[in-house]
């Protein structure tokens, strides 16, 4: 269940909360690269609150190594991507290199069995099917957006990011009617 956090926490901060702005700072000055990672570890930690209030405050410090290694990969993306014209694929690499330390980091506490106390909330936190719901939308609304944009940096080097908003809407409305009817199905079964 963790792991679904830490991977939904990264692309809440590499996708959601990186707007066009940033990623310009990024590319100026390593202060960018700073805030960016101070995004991911202030998202980090609020996903992982409800752990962290309960006993888990180590997880803490879980994160500030993801969010280390996370400056060190993004840094290196940026330097090669001044260099270079190649775009998509240090992209794809960016993002195999992200999922590779959350991996790491979640090796390392995959036998724990975390458990949140049953509070108001509890049931919709804990619920992995949200937290996979929520991921693969963003990945869907935003991550494949910006895959897209990699490649017309690769054409055209001063393109802006511009989401095709119709495009994205159409994913996510696909995506949700068939999410939506295998937990209707998922639902039924069981009865």
């Amino acid at each position: 269940m963790i792991l679904s956090y830490l991977i939904f926490s990264h692309l809440l901060g590499d996708f959601v909360f990186q707007p066009e702005r940033l990623v310009a700072y990024k590319m100026k000055s390593v202060k960018g690269v700073l805030l960016h990672v101070v995004i991911h570890f202030i998202l980090g930690n609020l996903v992982l609150l409800p752990f962290i209030v309960n006993g888990y405050e180590w997880l803490i410090g879980l994160n500030l190594g993801i969010c280390f290694f996370h400056f060190l990969i993004d840094q290196a993306k940026i330097n090669y991507d001044l260099k270079h014209d190649n775009k998509v694929q240090p992209f794809v690499i960016d993002q195999l290199l992200h999922l590779l330390t959350i991996l790491v980091a979640y090796f390392f506490i995959s036998d724990i069995d975390f458990k949140l106390p049953n509070t108001w909330g509890h049931e919709v936190y804990s619920n992995i099917n949200i937290i996979i719901f929520l991921a693969i939308l963003i990945f869907l609304s935003t991550a494949i957006e910006t895959y897209r944009y990699q490649i017309l940096r690769e054409k055209d080097n001063s393109a802006r990011f511009r989401p095709n908003q119709k495009k994205v809407l159409i994913r996510i409305t696909v995506f949700s009617a068939i999410y939506l009817f295998f937990i209707f199905l998922a639902f039924y079964a069981t009865k």
